[in-house]
């Protein structure tokens, strides 16, 4: 029976992964290692939107509700909480994407792009909360629909200057102006 069970779930981790590269090959996107760059400049791209505007991507119009800076994140359930850490702080997006595409299509975080003290850094990596309403673990919408939802990063508490969003499968120059971080 064990070895029923370790087959099994051998098989449910394969197609996990074969589900994320299929997935994630369908993006026809362009990576561009200068992103940040022309993202903070003084100029701004071509397709910036401030919040609250919609950008329409290659998939997903995708559209910035609110953003917050928080010490800790209170998700209104105790064990899915993120707690203030030192030398730390959460920046928190509400965030639609709506499906434009004729067939279902995965959601994928983004990158949020800050210049400190000139250097450019990128966070490309969200914070995970296994909570509905929280992020976008493996979603998947179909066309036509919606979601909105809270997409956190973690980022030092000293880092200052304008902050951009740029969604997850968007074109090189598809940012979304999240302000002034403090």
């Amino acid at each position: 029976m064990n070895t029923i069970f370790k087959n099994l779930a051998s098989a449910i981790v394969l197609t996990f992964f074969v589900f994320i590269a299929f997935g994630s090959g369908d993006d026809k996107t362009e990576k561009s290692t200068s992103t940040s760059s022309s993202a903070t400049n003084e100029s701004q791209p071509i397709n910036a939107k401030k919040i609250g505007e919609t950008l329409p991507t290659e998939y997903f119009d995708v559209t910035v509700n609110k953003v917050g800076i928080q010490k800790s994140v209170n998700t209104g359930n105790e064990f899915a909480n993120l707690k203030a850490e030192p030398g730390n702080k959460y920046l928190v997006m509400n965030t639609t994407f709506k499906n434009t595409d004729s067939e279902s299509r995965m959601l994928m975080d983004g990158e949020i792009l800050i210049n400190y003290n000139g250097k450019d850094y990128t966070f490309d990596k969200s914070e995970t909360v296994m909570l509905e309403g929280w992020g976008l673990l493996l979603d998947q919408i179909n066309p036509l629909t919606s979601k909105t939802t809270n997409i956190v990063y973690k980022i030092p508490e000293e880092l200052k200057g304008v902050a951009y969003y740029k969604p997850g499968r968007a074109g090189s120059n598809d940012i979304i102006e999240l302000g002034n971080i403090k």
